[in-house]
């Protein structure tokens, strides 16, 4: 099916220098990580760590302000941020900004080629956040979660150039004949590449085996929510960029054709789902798609 030249040659070495080659990220990162893990920690303590990075600043004010958080009244202050917010969501913000700074070169020079991808990442950390709240989970990580799960393609084309064609390799659903042609031509997958990369960055396990197992969730031991979470919220998102809008029943034969036994997985982890939710899940995915689209321009702005 594939030149035996290609399959035989290991691609790994590319990748390692690419993930070598990039900037660490930083000093506010670590610095918030360290803190934001620190029971004893004090909102002083991270104002003090993110004072000095004024684009970061400014990134959580904003989107503190932003409709998707529909705050009643003004947050004037990073401390008022921190205080509304909280440690967990402060830190994922910064985590989020810090990644997607990192490849905006990238984005800048090749825009029309990756603005499909940047749309595809964001809206699937919108729809991850919003399956977390359906299941009354801390939203911010899983939105962290999905808007970074492709950051593996990223890499890739990074290593890989022209070889990584945007047109084919970010646009089409993830089955697992596709999972299995990437692995043969590249030596890997964009979900083993996007795992490295976080545990390169150091990031939460968490986030590392959301990335790693979003199309396997089954793999990912006793994190398998969080991937499920991924997994569900990426095919909401294919589903988002479809020509004509699903309706419900659509909606629940391309569940059954893309990701057959989710539901099965779903129910055995005893986690809630009624007839109608994943229409209700679609159709909140779309209000939140147009009320956040500031959010990334957000993240990615210097």
């Amino acid at each position: 099916m594939f030149p035996e030249s290609i399959m035989t040659t290991s691609r790994q070495p590319n990748i390692d220098k690419q993930l070598e080659a990039l900037p660490p990220l930083p000093i506010t990162v670590s610095q918030v990580m360290e803190i934001t893990a620190d029971p004893l920690s004090s909102a002083n303590d991270l104002m003090k760590a993110i004072l000095p990075d004024q684009a970061m600043c400014v990134a959580i004010l904003k989107i503190a302000n932003s409709v998707l958080y529909g705050r009643p009244k003004k947050v004037a202050s990073l401390e008022s941020a921190i205080v509304v917010l909280g440690f967990d969501e402060i830190r994922n913000i910064v985590l989020g900004k810090a990644a997607v700074t990192t490849f905006s070169d990238i984005f800048k020079t090749r825009r029309a080629e990756l603005e499909r991808f940047w749309d595809h990442a964001f809206t699937c950390g919108l729809a991850a956040r919003v399956i977390a709240e359906h299941l009354g989970l801390q939203s911010g990580q899983f939105f962290i979660a999905g808007l970074l799960h492709d950051f593996g393609k990223l890499a890739m084309l990074l290593a890989f150039d022209r070889r990584y064609d945007p047109d084919r390799w970010f646009s089409e659903i993830s089955t697992t004949e596709h999972l299995a042609e990437e692995k043969a031509l590249f030596s890997t997958t964009h979900a083993e590449v996007g795992s490295r990369l976080l545990h390169h960055w150091q990031f939460p396990d968490t986030l590392i085996s959301s990335l790693r197992y979003h199309h396997a969730p089954e793999q990912a031991g006793k994190l398998v929510g969080y991937a499920m979470v991924v997994q569900l919220a990426d095919f909401l998102t294919h589903c988002c960029a479809l020509p004509e809008s699903p309706d419900d029943r659509a909606l629940r034969e391309l569940l059954d054709r893309y990701l057959p036994g989710f539901l099965d997985s779903w129910h055995e982890r005893k986690l809630p789902w009624e007839e109608t939710t994943l229409e209700y899940l679609f159709a909140w995915l779309k209000v939140d798609r147009e009320h956040g689209s500031s959010i990334l321009d957000i993240l990615a702005s210097s």
